[in-house]
């Protein structure tokens, strides 16, 4: 199966990226790791008269610490993400993300920025950054702007990005002392495999009272995008973090905050079932974690 022709730009800047992409418009489509957009137009399930490619530009591959956050390029790979220091300590779920996405081949290749435009609700590493409270860093030819992360799907493959923009990166606040974070993914098989569930937890402890003071849950699989289980979260602020605690939290975040549908991968009962065991799960591991890390 051929690829089409078509125009083939590379930019050296993000000012020439956005220059490009003002002039050809919806004439042209953003190139990064090119995993899922060479196969839908290789398919026909795209088609395009320019393709404008973003790897060059080295700003876009960065991971950069300021003001007790991470900056990561929108063009930085899963397998960059997952060997880097920052991302190994203080934000595992990301990294368990990372490396739950395809294969060794595609985790070097697939973007973390292409993951988030493809904006499906099974993307591995969208609950992660949910959790984490991501701001997605918006720039056209006119201005920048930053959107909280949950703002940023509309639906399943759809975003709030505009046809004169580019996703630059993601600003991710560097999590504070007895918090940490776990992601679970289910699939079929362990690669190459579309989610059937997958959920992303985080939370914060208070060492005096032994409460949990914050808590971040976030569900992909079972709605039209990635969602925060919000009933689930302001459940458990307040509560000891003990094994009833969290299977009550789980409880809530399948009945309330999920609407699953029926697929050939798994039934909307499976997959309701399976949210209530992997956010028991996620959030057993995240207090460990915490807990572990100030012992």
């Amino acid at each position: 199966m051929l690829l089409p022709t078509f125009e083939f730009h590379e930019p050296l800047s993000i000012e020439d990226a956005l220059e490009l992409k003002k002039r050809l418009g919806e004439n042209a489509k953003l190139l990064a790791g090119g995993t899922d957009l060479l196969v839908h137009l290789k398919k026909k399930l795209v088609t395009t008269d320019n393709l404008i490619s973003l790897t060059k530009i080295k700003e876009l591959s960065l991971i950069t610490e300021e003001n007790n956050a991470i900056v990561i390029g929108a063009c930085t790979t899963m397998a960059q993400l997952s060997s880097t220091p920052v991302i190994r300590e203080k934000f595992k779920a990301l990294k368990a993300g990372c490396d739950n996405l395809g294969t060794h081949l595609i985790r070097n290749r697939a973007t973390i920025g292409g993951n988030a435009c493809n904006a499906s609700p099974a993307g591995d590493t969208l609950c992660a950054l949910l959790v984490y409270d991501a701001m997605a860093l918006l720039a056209s030819s006119d201005k920048k702007r930053e959107i909280p992360i949950a703002k940023f799907f509309t639906g399943p493959g759809k975003s709030c990005l505009q046809a004169d923009e580019i996703l630059t990166g993601f600003r991710l606040p560097i999590p504070g002392a007895n918090s940490d974070a776990h992601y679970i993914q289910l699939g079929k098989r362990k690669s190459s495999e579309i989610n059937v569930v997958n959920v992303a937890s985080f939370l914060e402890y208070d060492p005096g009272t032994g409460k949990i003071n914050t808590c971040r849950i976030a569900l992909g699989s079972v709605a039209a995008t990635p969602v925060r289980s919000s009933k689930a979260e302001n459940f458990l602020l307040g509560q000891a973090p003990e094994e009833a605690s969290f299977f009550a939290t789980g409880e809530i975040a399948r009945r309330e905050d999920c609407r699953p549908i029926d697929d050939f991968r798994g039934t909307a009962g499976y997959r309701q079932a399976m949210v209530g065991v992997l956010t028991k799960r996620t959030l057993t591991t995240a207090y460990d974690r915490a807990r572990g890390a100030s012992q």
